[in-house]
């Protein structure tokens, strides 16, 4: 995913949580946690890759 797709998922999470807090209904509330975890699965990733590529080679003995 790039910075600008994150972004746009960032902006749709944002809008449905403002969504949620106008109407609050159980709907809103599920498309809201919808947006929440992608953004969060995409955070969880990049994390992971991070830490992925600071672990040195067995081989090399470079990161």
């Amino acid at each position: 995913m790039t910075v600008g797709e994150f972004a746009e998922l960032v902006e749709k999470m944002r809008e449905a949580q403002k969504e949620y807090f106008r109407k609050r209904t159980s709907e809103t509330l599920q498309i809201s946690k919808q947006y929440e975890k992608q953004v969060d699965e995409q955070l969880k990733a990049r994390r992971e890759r991070l830490a992925q590529n600071m672990q040195p080679d067995l081989f090399t003995g470079q990161a």
